[in-house]
């Protein structure tokens, strides 16, 4: 383990402990997550080190490694991912029409795989060999196990991270790196979980998307609005992710004890109101997209 003595975000010395969090689908370990008495920033706090973090992966169920569908959970998760890649590509398209995609954190591929059947030039990063292998195999993309093993000549009209800045040690490094190679007036799109939820309220430390000690920040839209400005990126926009709540809401109410087919039932009508809560109260959702631009010198 770890231990930081500043924050991530803003780098300030003084933190608060929060919240303890169980890591329910894999380890059951206990995690303590800390606030950032400067900015507010919420991240876990021991983590697991780079050389260890990988034994938190390490499941036949993780999902966006294994591509499985074997649970009511996994089926979902399947279908809301085909719809969600119609979805990402016509945000995509929209913004940039062509040229070359980075996607940090691409799992099995399908994402790189269905842009690159509509023109797009790829390249993905994923440190999972199970998951890089199954790109490999199913689609031929190539793909590298870090950020800092793409050339760093490489210039890319878009560069994606669907939830996976949450995972990433280092933000303010990564923020750099990704400003390096986008080229002028490049897209970078971040999805993340958002704690300004209702759901997250609502469900407390059984929120799924906690993910101790996977996820090492939790992010409110004010921290990712402040990283983008900081870095040098002009936000187009920011949007809510509503089939997220209904996901999380399913997964968390299987932490909280309830059988698969009221897990189900409840987590869906859960997720729902949640989403209704976003829109009467204008609250973010469970997850939120953000949309920035590279701003010119």
């Amino acid at each position: 383990m770890e231990h930081l003595t500043s924050c991530p975000r803003c780098g300030s010395e003084k933190q608060d402990s929060a919240i303890t969090i169980a890591d329910h689908s894999i380890s059951r370990e206990s995690f303590r997550l800390v606030d950032c008495v400067s900015c507010g920033f919420r991240f876990t706090n021991p983590r697991p080190t780079q050389s260890s973090i990988g034994r938190y992966y390490l499941a036949d169920n993780y999902i966006s490694h294994s591509n499985t569908s074997t649970s009511i959970q996994d089926k979902l998760y399947q279908l809301a991912r085909k719809w969600g890649l119609r979805e990402k590509f016509k945000t995509l398209h929209r913004l940039q029409p062509h040229g070359k995609v980075l996607d940090v954190g691409c799992g099995t591929g399908e994402f790189l795989a269905y842009l690159m059947s509509r023109g797009f030039l790829v390249q993905g990063v994923e440190p999972s060999l199970k998951a890089r292998e199954q790109v490999i195999a199913n689609h031929g993309i190539s793909v590298l196990p870090a950020l800092d093993l793409v050339p760093a000549q490489e210039q890319f009209q878009i560069i994606t991270l669907w939830h996976v800045l949450e995972h990433l040690p280092d933000l303010r490094g990564t923020f750099k790196r990704l400003f390096a190679m986008l080229a002028d007036r490049g897209v970078l799109v971040i999805a993340v979980p958002d704690r300004g939820s209702w759901d997250c309220d609502y469900y407390g430390p059984q929120w799924a998307a906690w993910d101790v000690p996977r996820h090492f920040s939790h992010f409110r839209q004010e921290d990712i609005h402040a990283l983008l400005r900081e870095h040098g990126f002009q936000r187009i926009k920011t949007r809510r992710m509503w089939l997220d709540a209904l996901y999380i809401s399913i997964l968390s109410e299987g932490y909280r004890g309830a059988s698969k087919p009221w897990s189900l039932l409840k987590g869906l009508f859960i997720g729902a109101w949640s989403n209704v809560h976003s829109i009467l109260n204008s609250r973010p959702a469970s997850s939120s997209l953000y949309i920035a631009r590279k701003q010119e010198p």
